[in-house]
């Protein structure tokens, strides 16, 4: 099932898309709110192109796996994404609590341009999302 992850944050959204079969995982971009009057219509385009079989939205919970006030906002925001489709997508919840460090630390191998791009974190966070869901999620193929 093709998986579409999204890592909120309050300046940048970061998207990320599965293939069908969950091997391939591509970053689809990062909507920059401060650019982009609507989000959620940024963020309906691209799952109306994608056509995803479930969103994962990435939650930071606190120390003790605890509601924060920023897992709170993304719950809002999910709510609002799950409330504009005209055909009702699972969404599913992860924590995400060091995705942007980890995306961070991958960037580092990278040209120094390109570890500057704030998009890219945001981008490999999304791809870092959907990772931790598919190792949580039990293997449904045999391989032989």
């Amino acid at each position: 099932m093709k998986l579409l992850g999204v890592d909120y944050g309050r300046r940048r959204i970061g998207v990320a898309v599965s293939d069908e079969t969950g091997i391939c995982i591509r970053g689809c971009g990062a909507i920059d709110r401060k650019k982009c009057n609507d989000p959620l219509a940024a963020l309906g385009a691209i799952i109306a192109r994608e056509s995803p079989g479930a969103i994962v939205f990435g939650i930071p919970l606190g120390p003790h796996d605890e509601e924060t006030v920023m897992s709170k906002e993304v719950r809002s925001f999910a709510d609002a994404v799950s409330a504009q489709m005209p055909v009702k997508i699972p969404v599913h919840f992860i924590d995400e609590s060091f995705s942007s460090i980890h995306a961070r630390q991958l960037l580092s191998l990278k040209r120094k341009k390109q570890r500057r791009n704030k998009e890219n974190i945001d981008i490999l966070s999304a791809c870092g999302i959907l990772e931790s869901f598919q190792r949580q999620q039990p293997c449904e193929q045999q391989l032989f």
